[in-house]
């Protein structure tokens, strides 16, 4: 899980974000660090498995959308969620995509369609109001 290179910032930004959040939501010890995630993960992995749910689910999230455009964006967003899980969690759900394929397509175009969906979709209320929410508990 060791983060390197240029988005490293980016994903120590992301965790200093969210715990906050989960912390809000009621988690405890919250990983804040790269080594505390791998640390986490590392305890946590005997228990975890794929069951028949999760396999449901994605079989579901492959095949969501009304039209090919909608199950286009779908695919490219859940092809690059699933492509940061862990390599286990990958092989016990079925999903085999290269690195270099979930690296150099899956994450650009799925930045892509979200930035494009931002821009179409203007600002977002709900996000608005969790950050107010959240910079609220901080100050509190």
């Amino acid at each position: 899980m060791s983060r390197c290179g240029p988005g490293a910032y980016a994903w120590a930004r992301a965790r200093r974000q969210a715990a906050p959040v989960a912390e809000e939501l009621g988690a405890r010890d919250v990983p804040r660090t790269a080594s505390e995630a791998e640390g986490y993960l590392t305890r946590m992995r005997p228990r975890l498995q794929a069951t028949p749910a999760a396999l449901d689910s994605v079989r579901f999230l492959r095949a969501f959308g009304r039209t090919p455009q909608e199950r286009l964006a779908v695919r490219l967003l859940t092809n690059a969620s699933t492509g940061l899980l862990p390599g286990w969690a990958r092989t016990e759900l079925g999903i085999r995509r290269p690195a270099p394929v979930r690296v150099r397509w899956d994450r650009p175009l799925a930045t892509a369609l979200g930035r494009t969906l931002e821009w179409g979709l203007g600002p977002s209320q709900i996000q608005a109001a969790a950050r107010g929410r959240l910079a609220g508990a901080r100050q509190g």
